[in-house]
């Protein structure tokens, strides 16, 4: 019995005095220590179309994941928003700028195919801020990563400019001359009518007044020395003297010119046959000028198809101006039926992006549908439409001029009509008739504002 208990005592005192087994024996730790599983971060991030925006009355914004998330919110607002000018705050935690208010209890399950999709109200009108360029910060209520919970758009209110109605008929015993003038940076032409009293030939006096230049303090002519310019059974040619160097002078330069010359030209058309342009140096012919543009002899006349009617503000006026869009981009075909095209069109006013027009139609306008009427084509809006411009009748018409010259670029479309939900438009700009056939105006932006026949 003693040898026994004098084993068990040498037992216990080698096991007390080892640390062996307790530092490298899985089983001691097992079920004494909670190991904690890593638990997968979420991979929630907040998305949107447009980091710039102008007059806009609503923003869509995106809760975007790659992993299947559960989503639940427990307020009843989703987005907290605070607006900055520069780096001032203007005003903070705004809440429930969403269109369809949240229950307080939701629960939504998104993953790569399904996002959650949120519209915000941010109209001018709703927010009550000045015009101006603000800084907009939307904030999650439902992404605890701060990295990941907000998204910054820029968004500017401009709607101080005015805009003058196109023109359905001349001024009393005067000719609407369609100029061509450069804008301030030389990014684009903007065209003007100029109603003259006719007392030579038409096609002299179009490169006259393109020489005179606008009466816009900001718009420019780059029109300089012509020699001669005449008319011959729907042939024009312009001769230039060799002397005057600033039509070959730089790509941008040159080509404005030659757009100037063209467009100027073929608007004449109205009440002369045009049939053909053509450049001559020192009365010889040359087979390139404009800084290397090639085709300056017997230009045939041919209407441009898919043309965009955008915006471009100066001194406070807003014109309407031309912009050809890439059809390949656009997703236009030539097999397309018009309704389609159409639709496509629309698209391709918010999805084209140039720094210096302005889209007049705002990001909240939802076309329907598009369907045709012999050869009118009825654009059906959603009530979106009568929300657009509210209050500013004239920015209104030039959404409607801006249509009209649009969709009647597309072959076989002759005129629109505008209908909202099916309904006739009415009472939507004052004064003005828009309940029935709209085609597109003959004069646009007419530079003498005092008198107009609509």
């Amino acid at each position: 019995m003693k040898i026994f208990s004098n084993i068990l005592i040498i037992a216990l005192i080698g096991l007390f005095s080892s640390t062996y087994l307790f530092n490298l024996s899985p089983i001691d730790y097992r079920g004494t220590i909670e190991i904690e599983t890593p638990v997968e971060e979420s991979a929630l991030r907040l998305t949107t179309e447009k980091q710039e925006l102008l007059n806009p009355e609503s923003i869509t914004i995106k809760h975007e994941s790659e992993n299947e998330e559960v989503l639940k919110s427990v307020a009843d607002s989703i987005f907290t928003v605070s607006v900055y000018k520069g780096n001032v705050p203007v005003k903070e935690n705004i809440k429930n700028l969403e269109l369809v208010s949240p229950s307080s209890n939701m629960t939504i399950s998104i993953d790569s195919a399904n996002p959650m999709v949120t519209t915000l109200d941010i109209s001018q009108k709703k927010l009550g801020l000045e015009d101006g360029t603000y800084n907009f910060v939307f904030s999650s209520n439902l992404i605890a990563s701060k990295e990941n919970e907000s998204v910054s758009v820029n968004v500017t209110y401009d709607t101080a400019g005015t805009y003058f109605p196109a023109s359905k008929a001349a001024q009393s015993g005067k000719k609407g001359l369609t100029l061509y003038f450069a804008t301030p940076n030389a990014d684009t032409l903007i065209p003007v009518t100029r109603f003259v009293v006719e007392d030579k030939s038409l096609t002299r006096m179009a490169i006259e007044q393109l020489q005179n230049g606008p009466e816009s303090g900001s718009l420019r002519t780059v029109i300089g020395d012509v020699t001669n310019t005449t008319y011959n059974n729907g042939n024009v040619v312009i001769d230039i003297p060799s002397s005057y160097e600033s039509y070959n002078n730089g790509s941008t330069g040159g080509l404005l010119s030659y757009e100037a010359f063209k467009k100027t030209i073929f608007s004449v058309k109205r009440y002369w046959p045009i049939y053909s342009l053509s450049f001559t140096v020192d009365r010889k012919s040359v087979d390139s000028y404009f800084h290397g543009i090639d085709n300056v002899t017997s230009l045939p006349y041919a209407k441009d198809n898919y043309v965009l009617y955008m915006s471009y503000k100066v001194d406070g006026r807003y014109y309407l101006f031309d912009y050809k869009i890439d059809t390949q981009q656009a997703g236009i075909s030539e097999t397309d039926a018009p309704e389609l095209k159409a639709q496509k069109m629309f698209d391709a006013y918010k999805d084209t992006d140039i720094p210096y027009g302005i889209n007049p139609i705002p990001e909240s306008v939802i076309l329907k549908s598009a369907a045709m009427q012999g050869t009118t084509l009825v654009l059906d809006f959603t009530d979106s439409l009568m929300n657009a411009y509210n209050g500013k009748n004239d920015l209104r018409q030039m959404m409607i001029d801006s249509f009209s010259y649009t969709f009647t670029t597309i072959p076989g479309i002759s005129s629109i009509r505008i209908t909202v939900e099916g309904e006739a438009l009415k009472n939507y700009v004052e004064g003005i008739d828009l309940t029935g056939i709209l085609y597109a105006p003959e004069f646009i932006n007419p530079e003498n504002t005092t008198q107009t026949n609509n």
